[in-house]
């Protein structure tokens, strides 16, 4: 018999055909899809299952006080961080995990709903514990097998060595915010930035350069070497003009009171001292601040958050006399020799406006050695709201000084043009009365008034505040050296620069002066008192402003205490602290030139 042949139908072997073809092609697709378009990532990917970046967090810049002593700074230590991608647990509970680092499961909830959400990517360590101590770093290393993707790193922290002195001032550093993120590019995930103060202000500066550190892991995803170390670079170091010795005096005589002390070089705007009352310890945060700790902290009545030398504004009683003297020497409404009887008041419209007592006949002088409200009031409504206004605002009163801080409010300075705006009435002699003696609408910052005292010392040139004297690179080159800046000039003849520090020197070293506590000092003072009224029946705020040694001003001061009483009894004892300790070391300077 013959062989028998089969054939296959020609649509059949074409579709085999087809689907060959087409197997083939999508074959190769797949092989090209996964080696060359997505070969680079895929690559990553499976380098990342054995080889880690970590990121090395920067060390902040240091903060330096004029001499050098260290006000903020860096040390060491250790943060148990969770790595999205390896965590799991199929090894440990949640509740276990937490009990081994010895962290609220709160914790750790709110880090896996943000890696849920994906705001956290997925190699990037999303940090559980700041600043573990050895105990817990060694228990996370012996039981590491019951914690998957759990790895211990070390960054810096910031430390702050002398704790609340000058906290106000420095401020503090937390943890990013979203905010912050958006509005900055230099800012990574997890980073910390400054939060108040001049970690704030100059928080780009204080910044570093993040770097990164390259490590195998194992398959737990614990560490097993290092291959590849990125240094990072700290950020730039801040030596700022606070003299460390009399700000510790500040602050000492300020404790267990409210209020804010500001010192100034009247030559070139350096903030020797700014203290605020009361106060906190910016090493609260530098770990993350407890729940309960921040809560007492922002609902305290006495918010002790605040810096009252520049965020808050009160009626700066009589104080505010010295710029009334220097408007109308000004405008020619007075002079040195003009007089005035006081009777204990003076009555303006159908209103009675007395004064503290009955000062019989005094001149310019007089009235402001014994601050004489009669006399002011006199002096006011001669000059008119406008022009006391004007020489106010070229004294520094009404406006931002711009200071090198965040949080500094203007203030107010009232006219009629304010008035009706505000409250839509007319200005009265009252009104001008009440502004001639540091009182109505009138409110000024401590540091206002303090440039009110530079004026004076300066004969009328007024710089602006700063806390910065240079910025300094990593390895110590000065960048930049702060120069003075001039922010308010009036051009006045000396004469009324005189009479008015002869009316100041008069209120400590001649009978009746308001502040004779200071009359035993070894350096000539010149200073002026102030009582300010706020709420009836409340005590009144404190206050006093002075610029020494008198001839040749190297300070000037105001001191401002909330609710305590009369200036002269309050705030002139926390001043001859001050002043005292800034005469010693003078003398002592003197002393060591002449050897």
């Amino acid at each position: 018999m013959g062989e028998q042949k089969i054939e296959v139908p020609i649509k059949r072997w074409r579709f085999c055909l087809f689907c060959t073809i087409a197997f083939a092609l999508l074959f190769i697709a797949r092989l090209w899809w996964l080696q060359i378009y997505q070969g680079e990532k895929l690559d990553e990917r499976a380098q990342s299952r054995c080889l880690r970046a970590i990121m090395m967090r920067a060390p902040r810049g240091q903060i330096l006080d004029r001499k050098g002593k260290v006000l903020a700074t860096n040390e060491p230590s250790f943060t148990i961080s969770l790595f999205p991608a390896e965590f799991s647990t199929d090894g440990a509970e949640p509740e276990k995990i937490c009990h081994i680092i010895g962290i609220p499961k709160e914790v750790l909830e709110n880090a896996l709903s943000r890696i849920k959400a994906n705001k956290v990517p997925l190699f990037e360590p999303v940090r559980l514990l700041v600043g573990a101590d050895f105990a817990t770093v060694t228990r996370v290393f012996e039981r590491s097998w019951e914690l998957p993707g759990i790895m211990v790193l070390e960054e810096p922290c910031r430390r702050y060595p002398y704790g609340k002195l000058a906290a106000h001032v420095l401020g503090h550093v937390g943890a990013v915010t979203e905010e912050e993120l958006k509005k900055r590019k230099d800012l990574e995930l997890f980073d910390w930035s400054g939060k108040l103060g001049l970690e704030r202000f100059y928080d780009c500066q204080l910044q570093g350069e993040n770097g990164r550190e390259i490590i195998e892991v194992d398959a737990r995803g614990a560490p097993v070497r290092r291959l590849k170390r990125e240094l990072a670079k700290p950020g730039q170091t801040l030596v700022t003009t606070l003299d460390l010795d009399l700000q510790k005096v500040a602050e000492e005589a300020l404790k267990g009171k409210r209020g804010a002390v500001v010192a100034l070089n009247p030559k070139t705007g350096e903030v020797l001292v700014m203290a605020s009352s009361p106060t906190f310890d910016p090493n609260w945060f530098r770990k993350g601040i407890k729940p309960e700790l921040w809560r007492w902290l922002i609902s305290h009545k006495e918010h002790p958050l605040q810096n009252r030398a520049i965020a808050t504004a009160h009626a700066p009683g009589s104080t505010f006399k010295v710029v009334t003297a220097v408007a109308a020497l000004i405008y020619g409404k007075a002079t040195a020799k003009t007089q005035t009887k006081c009777g204990g008041g003076k009555v303006i419209g159908k209103r009675f406006f007395r004064c503290w007592r009955s000062h019989g006949t005094v001149d310019l002088i007089k009235a402001i050695g014994q601050s004489c409200d009669t006399y002011f009031y006199n002096l006011g409504l001669a000059l008119g709201p406008e022009k006391l206004a004007y020489i106010a605002s070229l004294m520094g009163l009404g406006s931002k000084t711009g200071i090198d801080l965040p949080g500094e409010i203007k203030g107010v300075l009232p006219n009629p043009k304010w008035k009706r705006k505000r409250y839509k009435e007319r200005w009265y002699g009252g009104d001008t009365a009440n502004m001639s003696i540091g009182q109505g609408y009138l409110s000024t910052t401590p540091l206002q008034m303090a440039l009110v005292a530079c004026a004076v010392a300066n004969k009328g040139v007024v710089y602006r505040p700063h806390l910065i004297k240079e910025r300094r690179s990593p390895s110590g080159k000065v960048i930049e050296i702060v120069k003075p800046q001039i922010l308010k000039q009036i051009n006045a003849p000396p004469s009324v620069w005189e009479i008015v520090k002869q009316g100041m020197l008069a209120a400590i070293y001649s009978s009746g002066g308001t502040a004779r506590l200071l009359a035993d000092l070894p350096i000539k003072v010149a200073g002026k008192t102030g009582s300010s009224e706020h709420r009836k029946g409340a005590k009144t705020h404190a206050w006093f402003i002075a610029f020494a040694p008198a001839d040749n001003p190297q300070i000037a001061l105001c001191i401002m205490v909330e609710e305590a009483g009369h200036g002269g009894e309050i705030a002139v004892p926390i001043a001859k602290q001050i002043l005292q300790a800034f005469s010693a070391r003078s003398q002592k300077q003197k002393n060591y030139m002449q050897q």
